[in-house]
């Protein structure tokens, strides 16, 4: 393998590479595109990354600090704990089914 440095170069390296190419995607949509199109573009672009700034980032914050809460308080009781125990068996089994079929392992 190679040295650390290397490996840390090439990451960076990559990443700036990526983003320069979705840099030049974004200028060649605009040149094409006209100024009224771009425009419009940029206005939905923001509205997006507002949406998730403002909506989705909060609620799986919310949710990653007080799920293990839940689950603890849920599992506490023991027939709550048996329902979310035969819940989460049977979800990460066909989850786990899925990704095997999709492999072709199924």
């Amino acid at each position: 393998t190679p040295p650390l440095r290397v490996r840390i170069a090439l990451a960076w390296l990559t990443m700036w590479g990526l983003f320069t190419a979705k840099a030049m995607i974004a200028v060649v949509y605009a040149r094409l595109l006209g100024a009224e199109q771009t425009r419009f573009m940029l206005f939905s672009w923001t509205i997006a990354e507002s949406q998730t700034l403002v909506l989705e980032e909060p609620i799986l914050i919310a949710l990653s600090a007080l799920l293990p809460f839940i689950i603890d308080r849920l599992t506490s009781n023991e027939v709550m704990a048996e329902v979310v125990n035969e819940i989460l068996a049977s979800t990460v089994g066909a989850a786990v089914s899925a990704v095997k079929n999709l492999c072709g392992g199924g």
